[in-house]
């Protein structure tokens, strides 16, 4: 009998928990991507998290678990703290996750005839796990870094007053400095890790991520909408978690003097109560599903007409959406922040429609402008849908082999 060949597989490293989070939890959904991605490029792929090693679709289905919330108890503790003793409670409790969680290198890829090709690891303060993994394994590593923790919460004006510089020197560095590739999702947060000390020969632009198999053009969006409980009305769609920088109020706000349209909000969180009210006031038309399961989410996409991202004008848009490349991907017309990470990848008036971030009269007109021109609707759709697959999970697997391949 001939030497069968080896089979290629990556290795992928989640440091966070599930606990004191309302799902969808979007980081353990994009790790799931990353991971399915590579398992259809190089044949297999795990996950490596503190409850042990998971396959793919417990990841998921834990990533949309509500039960995974923390205890009443617990967060009514947290909120009598002041937020600087929030903050810092926090970062004690990550260092000690950090020292805790070290996989020794044993799994399932070691009884095969698998051949690890890198440990990708996401980064989190402290964590370093997946970077000594792959030291372990003599592999390459990649840290996913779809924003630095310090830099992002002072953008949203979370202090750390005396340990601040001291935390992104001592829990953020470190790791950044010792990856074989570091993938960033924008060209912002590559700009800020570049300015800890990361050469730009190991820096890679890998955006938040689709995975196509999953999301596609209904074939029927009629019934789709008939599933949903919408009916024949434009539906204007927006999906992910309800917090304050969504600023979903804003939407709501736009479509007040629109005719004809509907809006159909996917998704749970502290903001939902409030902006069901705000609707109701303001006698707009909305269904609000609740929270659904990654996988069931498609089937509501189909169901929509036009996509919504959002951002507020006071707030920097550093991030690279999860929904934006879900809602290309379903063939939705795209209204989006007109900020640099988005306006870099898709043309204005042609693959989505931008508008000023906190300008409602502005968001206003560019949803009336698609929902009364059904053609027009299909053209920005069918132009954005024709650019997902640069924005595919395989696509940015695919990127970080190449980079490897070039180190």
């Amino acid at each position: 009998m001939g030497v069968q060949p080896q089979r290629g597989a990556a290795l992928f490293v989640l440091p966070t928990t599930t606990s004191g989070q309302t799902g969808p939890v979007a980081g353990w959904i994009s790790t799931c991507g990353w991971a399915s991605a590579a398992q259809r490029e190089l044949g297999r792929a795990w996950i490596v998290t503190p409850q042990g090693i998971l396959d793919i679709d417990e990841v998921r289905r834990r990533a949309a678990d509500t039960r995974a919330a923390s205890p009443p108890g617990h967060r009514r503790a947290r909120r009598a703290l002041p937020p600087v003793a929030k903050t810092l409670l926090k970062d004690g409790r990550e260092a000690l996750r950090a020292r805790r969680f070290r996989p020794d290198g044993r799994g399932p890829w070691t009884e095969g005839d698998h051949e690890i090709e890198f440990v990708w690891q996401r980064h989190e303060l402290f964590h370093s796990a997946g970077l000594t993994l792959a030291n372990r394994l003599q592999v390459p590593s990649v840290l996913f870094v779809p924003a630095l923790v310090v830099w992002q919460a002072e953008q949203w004006n979370v202090r750390r007053p005396g340990w601040g510089t001291w935390l992104e020197r001592r829990g953020e560095q470190p790791a950044l400095r010792h990856a074989t590739l570091v993938a960033c999702g924008t060209e912002v947060v590559a700009e800020e890790v570049a300015r800890l000390g990361v050469a730009e020969d190991r820096l890679i632009i890998t955006p938040t991520g689709v995975d196509l198999d999953l999301f596609t053009p209904p074939i029927n969006r009629a019934a789709a909408r008939r599933s949903a409980g919408v009916g024949d009305e434009v539906v204007i769609g927006w999906a992910g978690s309800f917090r304050p920088f969504h600023a979903i109020d804003e939407l709501v706000r736009a479509v007040v003097p629109l005719t004809g349209v509907s809006l159909l909000l996917v998704g749970d969180g502290p903001e939902r109560t409030r902006i069901e009210h705000l609707a109701q006031e303001l006698g707009v038309r909305a269904r609000f599903t609740g929270l659904v399961a990654h996988q069931e989410l498609p089937a509501l996409l189909a169901a929509m007409d036009i996509g919504v991202v959002l951002g507020r004008p006071d707030e920097p848009f550093h991030y690279s959406p999860l929904k934006l490349a879900e809602y290309l991907a379903s063939g939705l017309a795209v209204v989006a922040p007109d900020v640099r990470q988005l306006t870099n990848r898709l043309d204005q008036g042609r693959q989505a429609v931008f508008f000023v971030p906190g300008d409602t009269a502005g968001l206003s007109r560019a949803l009336q402008t698609l929902a009364d021109d059904p053609e027009h609707r299909r053209r920005i759709a069918e132009a954005g849908h024709s650019v997902a697959t640069h924005w595919s999970w395989d696509h940015q697997v695919r990127a970080v082999r190449h980079a490897l391949t070039l180190r």
